[in-house]
């Protein structure tokens, strides 16, 4: 004897796409691509219809190491308005023949906060030449950063030793004060 199953039979199992399923009827959301097709379509070079060699902009950055924190956070970078982000280090960046405004910034953890060591300058890309630029943040907040052709200073690292100097003593003289009030409270 053979059971009889009643009710709707079972769908083909649908092809892997990479679009979603919709839950109440298995469809896909949107048009069926299989995975692995790459549609490559040519991007025009800019520099070929102008006929000249781009130039290389390449950006240094670095932070104080009073400010350890900084290295976990990324680099802000805005050519001529085109932003970026990078890691710290150096970054070569591909620009035709002009003079660009550069903006260099620290990215800040929550929206809404204000940068940390924004620096804006007109860089001068020659075609076929590399231009270095060397960016270094600032020690403290709300502080410009520093941006020129050679290694730069740390602005604000003076006063940044010396509040955590004031800070080390700070802490040292509550703990000798919390030594002495036990050993009253002992004796």
């Amino acid at each position: 004897m053979t059971a009889v199953r009643s009710g709707p039979e079972p769908a083909a199992p649908l092809p892997r796409t990479g679009r979603h399923a919709r839950r109440e009827t298995g469809a896909p959301s949107g048009p069926l691509v299989p995975l692995r097709t790459v549609v490559r379509t040519p991007v025009p070079d800019p520099m070929a219809s102008v006929g000249l060699a781009p130039g290389r902009l390449v950006i240094d950055s670095s932070y104080s190491r009073l400010c350890p924190h900084l290295g976990a956070r990324r680099v802000a970078v805005s050519v001529d308005g085109l932003p970026w982000r990078f890691a710290w280090g150096r970054t070569p960046i591909d620009l035709p023949a002009s003079r660009h405004l550069v903006e260099i910034e620290v990215e800040q953890g929550r929206a809404g906060r204000r940068a940390w060591g924004h620096v804006a300058d007109a860089v001068p890309v020659a075609a076929g030449n590399t231009v270095e630029v060397f960016y270094r943040a600032p020690a403290l907040p709300r502080l410009a950063g520093s941006l020129g052709p050679s290694r730069q200073r740390t602005a604000g690292f003076a006063l940044c030793a010396a509040l955590l100097a004031l800070a080390g003593v700070a802490v040292l003289a509550g703990l000798g004060l919390l030594v002495l009030a036990l050993v009253a409270l002992a004796g």
